[in-house]
């Protein structure tokens, strides 16, 4: 199998974005070092009101590395960060990466159990927490059944709050906190974050050699969608690859941001310690921009937009759901035509419709494309173009510079599937199996591996004739006739009805096109007579509840859906499961639907 004969996509790729790049082979840790010298004075990151520069950012990163290799951290040590976005969390990262150690982000969310199975998996012998997400999960647990952890370093929000915020927050209970923080507990020695960055000590940060194609920066944990959460090994040139791939395919094709350079805006409402959020990190710091940090969406979702606004982001990836929530706020209207720092937005985790994203463009009049991705890939492997006449709805696009996609059969992935005749894959005919495979993808940010399970790792990753390494990502999809890729669905979640394959996202994307739809998710349930059934749950948007039924929503399915696709079974629910980054959970429907 050649690669020209997989190049579906050339003739419609932006003729700017070019199809090889000369990616920097450099530590990661040096990503920061690099900007700071460019950009000593642009702010790096603003929280709440905090600022801080990119000179002050890189002598925190080396204090905080100094005191982390005094704590006794080496090369190839793994140090877990249990933190939302926070401007320690950024210190922390760095300051790690430096001094040739593994960053192992904790979702802010993941409780006791889940906090001891990574750090466990990861051998974890450092954990820096928030105090109280500490007090909340750990403190008065079992910390024995963590053996590798020798240390934990506590922080507190009110750290790096402006003064007067950070003491009426802490006095109105507006800022969570510990209030007594212990010393030790067991073997387990406890440390100030503050304590360890000894401001105004000498720095001395170890010396590491480092194989920056080999050896892994970041150990991030999938989401345990297909089986117990499994360590992906990210190395440094992996990171710095995608990185250079995701600016090289925005600033090309949307020259404005490569104007600024040193002066843009990375808005975070991803969780940093999510693949998504912790790209968005890395690209932010490459371009030189400042990482405007929210830990989590506000109530009133529109002073996102505020934000955006008076701290002049100019690049925001999210995920559909948020984009729908400022869509539907009322006041989001106001901030019309004040937006106009804002050129891109990156959608990913789920489907984007149509509506959703022609809102929020009119609204603000920057570019949404959706983004194909998971940990595996660092982590994007695919994306719509930013040129308007160029994109394609309800695909996600084509594969970046010096990446490959194909399609092989769902059952051994031995065979190539050809590509889609069709432009329109919604329906690919009567004949669409003989297009539609398991998605894997090719190039130099797919990743070293999963930690301690090579046979898992082995299954995954596989090399071709010609030697390339294919990661086999569970997705399927098919190539349409102009070369865009569209994702079915992922392996374990299609439904078989009466020997039909039904993809549930497909079922969802159609359902979408109904007005009063705000949300839905489509999984399959047993039946005795068609073998599984096809049921959707479905969320109305706000001035279409009460007023819309479930009769009425089958009947719009049964007259605007195939016979073999629509749901027989439609339930209205006020709010679909999701995760920490918005994305529509079908195997806690499932847990339902039992």
């Amino acid at each position: 199998m050649q690669e020209e004969d997989i190049r579906y996509w050339d003739k419609k790729w932006p003729e700017v974005v070019p199809k090889h790049i000369d990616y920097d082979e450099i530590p990661l840790g040096e990503f920061l070092k690099r900007a700071a010298n460019k950009y000593p004075n642009s702010d790096v990151i603003f929280f709440e009101g905090f600022r801080m520069t990119y000179k002050e950012l890189d002598a925190l990163v080396d204090q905080f590395a100094t005191g982390l290799a005094k704590l006794g951290i080496k090369k190839g040590n793994t140090v877990a960060i249990d933190l939302p976005n926070v401007p320690q969390y950024v210190i922390a990262h760095w300051a790690i990466l430096r001094i040739g150690a593994v960053s192992n982000p904790i979702l802010p969310v993941n409780r006791y159990v889940e906090i001891v199975h990574q750090v466990n998996d990861s051998k974890a012998n450092t954990l820096i927490i928030l105090d109280y997400l500490f007090e909340e999960y750990l403190l008065g647990r079992d910390l024995t059944k963590m053996p590798s952890l020798k240390s934990i370093i506590l922080t507190a929000t009110a750290e790096y709050l402006p003064k007067i915020k950070a003491k009426l927050g802490v006095a109105l209970g507006k800022v969570p906190r510990m209030k007594n923080w212990p010393d030790k507990i067991g073997e387990i020695t406890f440390h100030g974050f503050q304590d360890i960055l000894q401001k105004g000590l000498p720095i001395n940060v170890p010396k590491v050699d480092i194989d920056v194609k080999k050896e892994p920066a970041i150990l991030i944990y999938t989401g345990g969608t297909t089986g117990v959460p499994k360590g992906v090994m990210t190395s440094h040139y992996n990171m710095i690859v995608n990185t250079e791939q995701i600016v090289t395919w925005a600033t090309t094709q949307l020259p404005e941001m490569a104007e600024v350079k040193g002066k843009g805006g990375m808005l975070l409402v991803v969780p940093l310690a999510h693949s998504f959020g912790n790209i968005g990190m890395t690209v932010s710091i490459f371009e030189g921009w400042k990482l405007i940090l929210l830990p989590r969406p506000p109530e009133k979702i529109s002073k996102i937009l505020n934000v955006i606004m008076k701290e002049k982001a100019t690049y925001m990836p999210a995920v559909p759901t948020l984009f729908i929530k400022i869509n539907q706020d009322p006041d989001s209207s106001k901030y019309k035509g004040k937006l106009t720092s804002l050129y891109a937005c990156v959608s990913g985790a789920s489907a984007l419709p149509l509506e959703v994203k022609n809102t929020f463009e009119e609204l603000t009049s920057a570019v949404i494309v959706e983004g194909y991705g998971m940990s595996e890939c660092s982590p994007i492997l695919t994306i719509n173009p930013f040129i308007k006449s160029l994109q394609k709805i309800d695909t996600v696009g084509f594969p970046l510079s010096d990446t490959l996609i194909k399609i092989v059969d769902a059952e051994e992935g031995t065979s190539l599937k050809p590509q889609c005749p069709n432009d329109n894959c919604e329906n690919c005919g009567a004949d669409e199996q003989q297009y539609i495979g398991e998605i894997c993808g090719t190039g130099p940010q797919v990743m070293l591996g999963y930690l301690g399970r090579k046979e898992v790792s082995e299954h995954a990753l596989r090399k071709d004739s010609q030697g390339k390494i294919w990661y086999y990502t569970a997705d399927i999809g098919c190539i349409d006739n102009e070369g865009y890729l569209h994702i079915k669905d992922r392996k374990r979640d299609m439904i078989k009805r009466k020997g039909h394959a039904v993809f549930p996202r497909e079922v969802e994307d159609l359902i979408y096109m109904h007005e009063a739809v705000n949300e839905v998710g489509v999984i399959g349930v047993p039946d005795p007579e068609s073998g599984q059934e096809i049921k959707a749950y479905i969320s109305l948007k706000p001035d279409y509840q009460g007023k819309v039924s479930k009769e009425e929503l089958m009947e719009w399915c049964q007259t605007n859906i195939s016979p073999f696709k629509y749901p027989r079974i439609i339930e209205v629910v006020p709010e679909l499961p999701k995760s920490v980054i918005g994305k529509i959970l079908r195997r806690e429907l499932r847990k339902e639907g039992e």
